[in-house]
């Protein structure tokens, strides 16, 4: 997805918005929220890691320079791949990770890829079902998935729901949290859970925040608000909603295992293969 320069801000859905700005946090809890969760599910030097929508590769390289394990990232966004691999090569872990544009429905991998798939903020959008089935396939037996993800802590009335859409997009979709273990359930994982789960804390303009925090982003974000005059009003109109509404929500890490198949002896499988329905 490239960005015309004509394409003015009001014009830009959410997606494209972050991809123009590069933001790579901009999920419930920002970047501490993503170091909480590394932490949750020990991720180890020997684990090969999918970041599934890495946005500007802020994730990757950070467990690339703390843990040191290879990494591949993918993003829908050429934009944010672009930004990706400048951010690998400026902070020295080009040998570790790697960049490429992909589609997170249908991922560029062989079965039993990887260890460990982290995704921070997609599946929200995305089609739940479809999203962890491809996570399930390219995970090895044993792999996990952690995905860290909004959810509603109560029903939504209708007119506040409106207004997320109008904000953040008509696929926006958070779910109860156990509703998000039924996702993964339904596919197959097992071990599901929901780790560090908390209620929605805001403090102030999360995406803005987040641009000011990050060395690659804020260089030119001086730039971008004099492009684009409405830039400011659009962000507040996002971070307004947020902060009015978030008794509504929570977030939290949506975990779960690829099973690991059972092992038969002879005459075990003999048993199996004779009287299977």
């Amino acid at each position: 997805m490239v960005l015309k320069e004509s394409k003015s801000v009001a014009e830009m859905n959410y997606f494209e918005l972050l991809a123009w700005l590069g933001i790579g946090s901009s999920h419930p809890g920002g970047f501490p929220a993503t170091k909480q969760n590394l932490d949750a599910v020990q991720v180890t030097p020997d684990d090969y890691v999918l970041d599934a929508g890495c946005g500007s590769g802020l994730t990757a390289c950070h467990l690339a320079k703390t843990i040191g394990c290879k990494i591949i990232g993918i993003d829908i966004s050429p934009q944010m791949v672009e930004k990706a691999c400048l951010r690998a090569a400026k902070e020295g872990v080009s040998h570790l990770v790697e960049f490429r544009v992909a589609d997170v429905y249908s991922l560029p991998f062989a079965n039993n890829c990887f260890d460990l798939v982290i995704a921070e903020s997609i599946t929200v959008f995305l089609d739940k079902v479809k999203v962890y089935q491809e996570f399930l396939r390219v995970l090895k037996p044993g792999g996990r998935v952690a995905d860290l993800e909004m959810a509603i802590l109560r029903e939504l009335p209708a007119i506040i729901r409106k207004q997320m859409e109008e904000c953040f997009g008509s696929s926006t979709n958070p779910l109860p949290f156990e509703e998000w273990l039924k996702a993964l359930t339904q596919v197959g994982f097992q071990d599901v859970d929901i780790k560090n789960p908390q209620p929605l804390r805001t403090k102030g303009n999360t995406i803005l925040n987040e641009l000011k925090k990050d060395w690659l982003l804020v260089k030119d974000l001086t730039d971008k608000v004099k492009k684009q005059p409405g830039l400011l009003a659009r962000l507040q109109k996002n971070a307004g909603f947020i902060k009015r509404n978030q008794g509504y929500f929570g977030f939290g890490l949506v975990y779960g295992r690829k099973p690991i198949p059972e092992k038969l002896s002879f005459k075990g499988w003999i048993w199996k293969v004779l009287f299977r329905k």
